[in-house]
């Protein structure tokens, strides 16, 4: 348990690079393109779709364990700070195995998409061709590492309450401060 517990830490470790490179990435894109527009007029083709179809998904789903794991996802506790600690465990159960069946079925979901998309060869419809399909991928690839963390979580949950504490998210320091 605890070696596939470091291995989804590691995995969600490295799509959380990868996602602080496509956003430095998109930065420096979107600055060149607003620079070639103004100074040449003449933008860089193909932006929009790169931008929509590569760097925002690869921003929204690739980092979405690495974000569980540290449990720093949006959450409110007006009222769960005061249920009693069994009520909390059976409700942390409840929403990681409800949490752990919708990922699970979205991973699916989306892999059985992507992969119609690459059969098919997906590109832009415009005055730029962008192959679309690549992207198609960060979906699936960040939800099931996702749903991954979730069943480790629901495994272990009942016998501890340690998953479900933030942590600090120093990533060069191994989660440690």
């Amino acid at each position: 348990m605890q070696l596939l517990m470091k291995a989804t830490d590691s995995i969600s470790r490295l799509l959380m690079i990868f996602s602080i490179i496509f956003a430095g990435a998109m930065m420096l894109h979107v600055t060149l393109d607003v620079i070639l527009s103004q100074f040449i007029a003449e933008p860089l083709p193909g932006t929009v779709e790169i931008v929509s179809g590569y760097y925002m998904v690869a921003l929204v789903f690739l980092p979405l364990a690495f974000v569980e794991l540290k449990n720093e996802h949006i959450h409110v506790d007006v009222l769960y700070s005061h249920i009693p600690d069994r009520g909390k465990t059976i409700l942390d159960i409840f929403a990681l195995a409800l949490s752990t069946v919708y990922l699970s079925l979205m991973t699916y979901r989306t892999w059985l998409d992507a992969l119609e998309k690459f059969e098919v060869g997906e590109y832009s419809m415009g005055m730029f061709s962008v192959a679309l399909w690549p992207g198609r991928f960060f979906v699936p690839i960040g939800c099931a590492v996702l749903t991954v963390a979730l069943l480790l979580k629901l495994i272990r949950r009942p016998f501890t309450d340690a998953d479900m504490q933030s942590e600090p998210s120093d990533m060069t320091a191994g989660g440690t401060t």
